[in-house]
């Protein structure tokens, strides 16, 4: 395809910056060769962040900020020249090896933008979360293309009121802002729910704000503040079937969390009848049965995750977009650990010495391989960890 305006950028990169300086210098590392233009707008940083924008070649422009995060995108894409524009923030990373894929999707003539692939990682107390949401990420640059909302902003609606031709794609964007100290994470959360609560004064049926509000305040903790925003979000209407298993699970680890295992099985099923290939609902059922001490009953949900993720060639494709990811060796523990609550011994060792070929550094299948077979009598030897 030939270029409009050979002259004109084919990319420009948007971003929006402050106080970026440990995360900015690798994210721009990654787009580098890619992104003919950069365009960095910051919004009052107090370290060296334009200094390091400015040395890596970037279009910097200074712009107050006002508790608006489409105001502050949409600045940044008023700059920009490029007949394309890829949006990333400070702690996101173009993954290796997408950059082939990224341009060919700026030469598709009929396309107006693209969804790209956001993963992010967050330590919780139940386990690694996995996050993998399709935001439109890369479009062209259009007028008429312009964010919306304080918070959580959206350029989708603007380029659907515009007829605009959106495609999905696998292109990957890594988000390292959810390993951030315990410290950085609150500030920003307190930011963030001071902006959800004053969206949600101005449309209290706001089930996006709701739900938000609701997984920030289960992320640290506040679980009977996290279950009344998280019903809020399951009105009838408000959230497509993806978002709403996400909040039936956080509800699910709400109830568990304040003592209702029963309340959260429900939930764990409402779960699964809007998505049924994922991890994270049957993985706090089992933890709702063995709460209820009905170690009997959780070894199915745990089967069905050894059938479902372990025992395959590859991890199947979820339905929803934050799944937990659990390393096989704890399933099997905590299957082993079912299994001896049942009485069968012989099982519940083999189990033990499966997680210990998987994990064999981990102090507590250790413990529990040692004990089992202290208490079986049994010979069996230490797996071998080759």
């Amino acid at each position: 395809m030939e270029r409009q305006d050979a002259k004109r950028p084919l990319l420009s990169l948007a971003m929006i910056v402050r106080d970026e300086s440990k995360f900015l210098p690798g994210c721009l590392g990654s787009v580098r060769g890619v992104a003919e233009e950069i365009v960095v707008v910051d919004t009052g940083s107090r370290d060296d962040t334009a200094a390091i924008a400015a040395a890596h070649g970037c279009r910097v422009f200074h712009a107050p900020w006002r508790d608006d995060f489409a105001s502050a995108r949409n600045a940044s894409l008023r700059r920009c020249t490029g007949e394309w524009v890829l949006m990333l923030d400070a702690d996101e990373r173009l993954a290796p090896g997408q950059e082939e894929a990224l341009r060919a999707c700026c030469t598709e003539r009929t396309v107006s933008a693209c969804m790209l692939q956001v993963r992010s990682r967050s330590t919780l107390p139940t386990g690694i979360a996995v996050q993998v949401m399709p935001y439109a990420r890369l479009f062209r640059n259009d007028p008429a293309y312009r964010f919306e909302g304080t918070i959580h902003e959206q350029i989708i609606p603007s380029i659907a009121r515009a007829g605009g031709k959106i495609v999905s794609t696998g292109i990957l964007i890594e988000h390292l802002g959810y390993g951030q100290g315990v410290g950085i994470m609150e500030q920003k959360a307190g930011r963030n729910l001071r902006l959800l609560h004053r969206r949600l004064g101005k449309n209290p049926q706001d089930a996006y704000a709701c739900y938000h509000i609701g997984s920030t305040a289960s992320m640290f903790g506040r679980y009977g503040e996290a279950k009344e925003y998280l019903r809020r979000a399951l009105r009838p209407g408000g959230l497509p079937d993806s978002i709403r298993a996400i909040v039936w699970n956080l509800l699910a680890e709400a109830e568990l969390r304040t003592g209702a295992p029963a309340e959260a099985e429900e939930c764990c099923r409402a779960s699964l009848g809007l998505a049924p290939v994922q991890f994270t609902a049957r993985w706090y059922i089992v933890g709702a049965r063995i709460a209820r001490r009905e170690y009997a009953s959780a070894l199915s949900p745990l089967a069905e995750i050894l059938a479902m993720f372990f025992d395959v060639p590859s991890r199947p494709q979820v339905g929803i977009g934050v799944d937990l990811e659990i390393d096989e060796s704890i399933v099997r523990r905590i299957m082993g650990q079912c299994l001896w609550k049942t009485g069968d011994a012989a099982s519940a060792l083999a189990s033990f010495a499966h997680a210990l070929r998987l994990d064999p550094a981990s102090p507590g299948i250790r413990s529990d391989f040692a004990a089992a077979l202290a208490a079986t009598g049994s010979h069996v030897s230490s797996p071998d960890p080759r």
